[in-house]
């Protein structure tokens, strides 16, 4: 197996730790920014909604109470009360769930948008990572993304990348092999090939 293909299979035996819930915020001021904006307009949108049904709930309330009291012929004030009474607890009803639900829809946008936007982060915070390596001269093998991560086609590219830049290294390290046992053969002393050996172990630490 070649070194860019070993590079590009999953590293044997190496699984990914479990996430903890702060690591979902890799990038908060992204995230909770993205996340913010779409609950913001989800909310306008239900309390909207939301109102348009209270207010239709009240209008229906009121109507049926009229129709109740109209056909009651001995309508007392009592039973005026106990219908005024009965509708505002109706309508109290309707807004406590109208008001819960529109809580539980910002919780489930909250979460679900860190989730989402947690699988493009983490990906791209992966490879702001190794390319600082890449940067700092170190080729080590890129591993893999989770199932679910987002920027699949990206990160396989740069595997291939490092896997061919490794590739390469390793093939120098060959070619500088056979320069120091033909040098030996030569006779070549070996403080001329000091400069060479700086140069193999150079290359070296960026294989490590």
């Amino acid at each position: 197996m070649t070194a860019e293909a070993q590079s590009l299979s999953p590293q044997s035996g190496r699984t990914h730790p479990p996430r903890k819930l702060r690591n979902y915020l890799l990038e908060p001021k992204f995230q909770l920014k993205y996340t913010g904006m779409v609950v913001g307009v989800t909310l306008v949108v239900a309390a909207v909604l939301g109102f348009q049904v209270y207010d239709y709930s009240t209008g229906q309330t009121r109507m049926l109470n009229l129709e109740r009291m109209a056909s009651a012929a001995s309508a007392d004030a009592q039973f005026i009360a106990d219908m005024e009474r009965y509708a505002v607890e109706a309508d109290r009803k309707v807004a406590l769930a109208v008001l819960g639900g529109i809580g539980l829809l910002a919780l489930a946008l909250a979460f679900t948008g860190i989730v989402v936007t947690h699988r493009l982060v983490g990906p791209a915070y992966r490879l702001r990572q190794l390319l600082r390596q890449v940067s700092e001269g170190r080729l080590r093998p890129a591993g893999s993304l989770r199932k679910h991560d987002e920027l699949r086609d990206v990160f396989e590219m740069f595997q291939r990348m490092t896997g061919s830049l490794r590739s390469a290294r390793e093939q120098d390290l060959a070619d500088i092999a056979r320069t120091f046992e033909l040098a030996r053969a030569a006779g070549m002393s070996e403080s001329v090939l000091e400069p060479l050996r700086e140069i193999e172990a150079r290359i070296r630490k960026t294989l490590e």
